[in-house]
C-alpha cells in the first residue's frame, strides 16, 4: 500500500553531464541503497523545478525529489515500508 511520507531526507547523489542519479537515501538513521531508478519526471512548485525519481532499494518503491531551488531533498510517499 502507498504512503504519503512528504518528509525531508538526506540523498548520496551522482550529477553527470546535466543528470542527477540518487545512490542511496536515509531515513531515521537507516540507509537505503537504491538498486534501480525506475522513472523520472519534472513539476513546477511555484519558480522551483521539483525532480521526481522513482526508486527501489529491492524491497520497496519510493518516490523522492530533488527542489533545484531550495536544494533539498525530500521522500514523498513509499510502498513496501
Amino acid at each position: 500500500m502507498l504512503m504519503d511520507i512528504d518528509e525531508p531526507i538526506k540523498v548520496a547523489a551522482v550529477f553527470c553531464r546535466g543528470e542527477i542519479k540518487p545512490v542511496w537515501f536515509s531515513r531515521y538513521g537507516t540507509q537505503l541503497r537504491i538498486r534501480e531508478v525506475a522513472f523520472t519526471w519534472q513539476t513546477l512548485q511555484g519558480s522551483a523545478r521539483i525532480l521526481h525519481f522513482s526508486v527501489s532499494d529491492g524491497q520497496g518503491l519510493y518516490e523522492v525529489c530533488f527542489n533545484t531551488e531550495n536544494m533539498e531533498w525530500r521522500l514523498v510517499n513509499a510502498e513496501g515500508i
